[in-house]
């Protein structure tokens, strides 16, 4: 699931209210699959291990939920995104099921995440022939030690092997993700790490600050004493990252994200610009108008209810026009396209201030953030909001 869209949902209290049904066509569809392999230390959203015939009771529900939603809100799917959890784990039968009632090649952007130990030759093509025309994947480090302590199971060498198999399938645009400041992470092995991103030739590259998520191993074991944060070497990494990156022609257009020409994340992008959005699947959410809601992350619950013909359990959030506005302010500041400069208002002195610090720039119209801006993002849009 987008790190953005869950911040947005944990950080405020749901209250009970229904959504409201629209007729404006819903562009963007998310839908998580609660799957892995393993569960890794440091991550936070919802997942679980499972087996085949799990995966495919599951669809059957997801495949429910969508009949619903469906025939509440009108959707025309520009970007769809099929993310985890790790959705590359489903059965090529139970993909071929999605695919059928989704029509990922309907959409202009139909974004996989995978695991680079479960990219075979066989669901490579079955991706491509399907629709599928961007993978995500989660690659977070090529440093052995680094993956040892995330509890990643895979290597640089499956990761390499893995964008090959994708390239020999026909993929055109491939994302990896890494991690940075992560315990026991040196700026060589991130320098490194990077530098063997670069080489693998992806379209699109995002660098994210590890964080440490509530309940997790890795939260407690901070608060333990066992492991502190450096925010001296987080900001070292990332200007590594940005430096690296924009060097060999990977743009940056939003805090953690940098893609080649042509190749940002059509899907990220509606977020990022407060777009409404259908999540399905436990623990998804969603945002049209000024509703939001959550499904609970209990997939067990999830498939009961939508077994006996219910919808799933969920929160429910009414939103103010306020509310909405301040979001899309936060998250435009975290992008290079910055925000209209008509959304400053009264605060055209704190915008001037920060241009002469070098933070900031007026540029056609918009107010947006330099890269060093970016660094503090939350604290100058609380200039703002």
């Amino acid at each position: 699931m987008d790190r953005v869209v869950w911040f947005l949902v944990v950080s405020q209290r749901l209250d009970p209210a229904e959504p409201a049904p629209r007729r404006q066509p819903i562009r963007h569809l998310y839908v998580h699959t609660p799957f892995c392999a393993k569960i890794c230390p440091y991550c936070a959203f919802y997942v679980h291990t499972g087996s085949a015939s799990e995966m495919r009771t599951f669809l059957d529900a997801l495949l429910r939920e969508w009949e619903r939603v469906s025939r509440d809100y009108p959707v025309e799917a520009e970007t769809l995104y099929l993310g985890g959890g790790t959705p590359s784990l489903l059965p090529l039968d139970a993909f071929r099921r999605f695919a059928e009632a989704f029509h990922p090649w309907e959409a202009i952007e139909a974004t996989l995440e995978a695991n680079p130990r479960t990219v075979t030759p066989a669901k490579a093509v079955a991706w491509r022939e399907l629709g599928i025309g961007r993978v995500s994947l989660g690659v977070q480090s090529l440093d052995s030690e680094v993956l040892r302590t995330l509890g990643r199971r895979h290597t640089a060498e499956d990761v390499k092997e893995a964008v090959r198999t994708l390239r020999d399938a026909g993929f055109k645009n491939i994302n990896v993700d890494l991690l940075f400041a992560v315990p026991g992470q040196s700026p060589a092995s991130w320098h490194e790490t990077l530098g063997g991103a670069i080489a693998l030739g992806p379209e699109h590259i995002s660098a994210y600050e590890l964080t440490y998520e509530e309940d997790t191993p890795f939260f407690k074991a901070r608060a333990a004493g066992i492991w502190t944060e450096d925010e001296n070497r987080s900001i070292e990494m990332y200007r590594t990252a940005w430096r690296l990156l924009e060097d060999a022609g990977y743009r940056q257009y939003e805090i953690s994200n940098y893609a080649r020409q042509g190749c940002a994340s059509r899907h990220n992008q509606g977020y990022w610009k407060g777009n409404d959005y259908l999540g399905l699947g436990p623990g998804a959410c969603s945002t049209v108008g000024l509703c939001r809601w959550q499904n609970r992350r209990d997939t067990e619950r999830y498939i009961a209810a939508l077994s006996a013909g219910q919808d799933p359990p969920r929160e429910h959030e009414p939103l103010s026009e306020e509310q909405r506005q301040r979001e899309r302010l936060l998250l435009g500041l975290r992008t290079s396209g910055g925000i209209p400069a008509s959304w400053i208002g009264g605060n055209s002195d704190a915008a001037l201030a920060l241009t002469r610090q070098g933070l900031a720039e007026l540029s056609e119209g918009n107010f947006r953030l330099t890269p060093e801006g970016r660094l503090l993002t939350d604290g100058i849009a609380g200039l703002f909001v």
